[in-house]
């Protein structure tokens, strides 16, 4: 009868026990804390598709955009630990709006559990024709002689592209002028009509207009060149050693969220990196593939989060108010 007691006990325990073994059972929601149609948004609606597909269980592509991915961050942040909730976004609310916003509603390495890595997307750097300027060195040397008196685009205040521009200029030790404009096409479309002689832009809206003669490429922003645009040189192998800007994409679920379930996304979502049609497809929007374990995204954070808040100092950004 003892042994029997303890084997019921033992029974009732493991009963009583919360068990993630058939998760997912019911609908899983990615939040994209960017506006639907953009890089983030394409890739996430790409990965719930296969997501879907593997578990049987419908995902769905949530866009809450804000104060530059923070607003959705937040939404994360505050959801429920159960692995239906979590957020895919580049580096900008992870690292950036640390420094960039005055107040945050949550804070990354304290709120969230680290997925995986998804992926990075390099700028690249662009010049109207008219500029006699074909390569980086070029472009130096025209920016000493004439100090102040360029300038170049960029998606906005604080956003990369402005980043990308004020680590330019520390390195190269120049002064190039920052004309902020609403969203990265504008800015290409005023590089292409001489508002502006420079841009740093996304890499897959400025690649036409480069093919087409529009704009000269001067250089990417990582530090390896991307799939999409293996013709173009990084400004790292140009003159620039260490210029390393680029927007890179994870994934992160509320903290707390159980560590089978954490896993469990990071293997399917890195089987779907590692399929070479899934590869292809986000290389087509700028996406370079990587992945990765939780482990190697949570070092990877450690390390980005001082990163940014130098790279945004030293630009001298502030934007004013909440987000």
């Amino acid at each position: 009868m003892r042994r029997l007691s303890i084997v019921l006990a033992a029974c009732l325990l493991t009963a009583a026990t919360p068990s993630h073994a058939e998760y997912p059972e019911r609908t899983i929601q990615i939040v994209v804390p960017y506006t639907p149609g953009g890089t983030v948004d394409i890739l996430a609606r790409k990965l719930g598709d296969r997501l879907g597909k593997a578990w049987g269980q419908p995902v769905v592509i949530i866009n809450r955009p804000g104060a530059g991915g923070s607003v959705g961050a937040e939404v994360v942040a505050k959801s429920a630990p159960d692995g239906y909730t979590f957020l895919l976004s580049t580096n900008s609310p992870l690292t950036t709006n640390l420094t960039l916003y005055p107040s945050l509603g949550y804070e990354p390495l304290r709120d969230f559990e680290p997925i995986i890595l998804a992926g990075e997307n390099p700028l690249v750097l662009a010049a109207n024709p008219n500029l006699p300027v074909k390569s980086l060195k070029e472009l130096i040397a025209l920016a000493k002689s004439k100090p102040g008196q360029l300038n170049a685009g960029t998606s906005g205040n604080g956003s990369t592209a402005h980043l990308s521009l004020a680590t330019l200029n520390k390195q190269a030790g120049i002064s190039i002028t920052h004309v902020p404009y609403r969203g990265g096409v504008p800015s290409i479309q005023a590089a292409m009509a001489g508002e502006v002689q420079l841009v740093f832009s996304d890499i897959v809206p400025v690649i036409p207009q480069i093919h087409d003669n529009r704009l000269q490429a001067i250089g990417q922003t990582g530090l390896h060149r991307a799939r999409i645009a293996p013709d173009i040189p990084t400004l790292d192998e140009t003159g620039l050693p260490g210029f390393n800007i680029t927007a890179w994409i994870g994934a992160v679920a509320p903290k707390g969220t159980p560590k089978d379930i954490v896993r469990k996304l990071n293997l399917e979502i890195g089987r779907a990196l590692k399929d070479k049609d899934f590869a292809e497809q986000i290389s087509a929007i700028g996406i370079d593939p990587l992945g990765g374990t939780p482990d190697e995204f949570a070092a990877l954070l450690q390390k980005e989060i001082p990163r940014w808040k130098q790279i945004v100092q030293d630009a001298g950004v502030k934007i004013e108010g909440n987000p």
